[in-house]
C-alpha cells in the first residue's frame, strides 16, 4: 500500500513549510511597512545631514553620485534591513536559516558564480532585444555615475553596488517578495511577478533607470531561479554581487557599458 502525502502545498523554501507562513494580508502589511520605513529612513538621514551642514543642494542631484547620495542610500537600506531580519521569520513561520540566510557553503559559491554568468548573458541579451524592439538603450543611471567617479567616491560606489545592494535586495525581493508570491502561485508565476516588481523598483524607484526596466526584470528572474533551485539566499546574493562586480570592472577597467 502506497502512503499518500497529506502535506499542504507551500512555498519552495529550503525546508518544508506550512500554510501558516506568508499569510497574504500579513505580507501586504509588511510590504507597506517596508516602504514607509525605507522612506522615513531616507528622510531622517537627509534631515540629519542638513542639520549638521553635511550636504549641499548640488550634492543631492540624482545626475551625479556623491557622498550625500551614498549616505542616503545606505540609510534607506540599513534600517529596513534590520527590521526585515526580525519580521521575516515571523511572517514566514520559519527561521532565517530555513529561508536560506545561513553560513555560506561550497554549493552556494557554485550556484552564485554560475548564476552570475547566466545573469550577465540574460541581461545583455534582453537589453539587445529591448533596443531592437523599442529603440530604447537600456542604460542605468548608476553606470553613468560610475564612468565619472574617481578616488574614494569610486570605492563608496563599489561598496554600495557590490555589497550593500545585493545583501539588502536579495533579502527583500527573494527572501520576502518571491516567497510571499510563491505561497499562492506556481513557481513560474512567482518568478515572473517577483522579477517584474524587482524591475519596477529599480526602473521607477531610481531616476534614470526606466529604460533598463526589461533587462532589470530579466535579471530578477535569474536571481529568483538561483534562489529557488539552490534554496539559498547566500547563493542569490553571490550572483547579484558577482554580476554587479562584473559590470563595475567592465565600466572602470575596460571602459565598456
Amino acid at each position: 500500500m502506497v502512503k499518500t502525502s497529506i502535506s499542504e502545498r507551500s512555498p519552495l523554501l529550503p525546508t518544508a513549510s506550512t500554510r501558516k507562513g506568508f499569510v497574504w494580508w500579513q505580507s501586504l502589511l509588511l510590504a507597506l511597512a517596508l516602504v514607509v520605513v525605507g522612506f522615513l529612513s531616507f528622510v531622517l538621514v537627509l534631515i540629519l545631514m542638513i542639520a549638521f551642514g553635511l550636504v549641499t543642494r548640488s550634492e543631492l542631484s540624482p545626475n551625479h553620485f556623491s557622498w550625500a547620495l551614498f549616505d542616503l542610500q545606505m540609510g534607506a537600506y540599513v534600517i529596513p534591513y534590520v527590521g526585515m531580519l526580525y519580521a521575516l521569520p515571523w511572517l514566514a513561520n520559519r527561521s532565517l536559516a530555513d529561508l536560506g540566510l545561513r553560513a555560506p557553503r561550497a554549493s552556494d559559491l557554485g550556484w552564485g558564480l554560475a548564476g552570475a554568468i547566466v545573469m550577465f548573458v540574460v541581461a545583455d541579451g534582453s537589453g539587445v532585444l529591448e533596443t531592437a524592439l523599442f529603440h530604447v538603450k537600456p542604460d542605468e543611471m548608476q553606470v553613468h555615475w560610475l564612468r565619472e567617479l574617481h578616488g574614494s567616491l569610486e570605492v563608496a560606489f563599489v561598496v554600495l553596488a557590490c555589497i550593500a545592494a545585493p545583501v539588502f535586495e536579495e533579502l527583500i525581493f527573494r527572501g520576502f517578495v518571491f516567497n510571499a508570491i510563491l505561497r499562492y502561485t506556481p513557481l513560474w508565476l512567482a518568478v515572473v511577478l517577483s522579477s517584474a516588481l524587482f524591475g519596477l523598483a529599480h526602473g521607477i524607484g531610481q531616476p534614470g533607470n526606466s529604460g533598463a526596466l526589461f533587462p532589470l526584470a530579466a535579471s530578477g528572474a535569474v536571481l529568483a531561479l538561483v534562489y529557488s533551485y539552490s534554496r539559498s539566499l547566500v547563493a542569490s546574493m553571490i550572483t547579484h554581487a558577482a554580476f554587479n562586480s562584473i559590470t563595475v570592472v567592465l565600466v572602470i577597467a575596460l571602459h565598456q557599458t
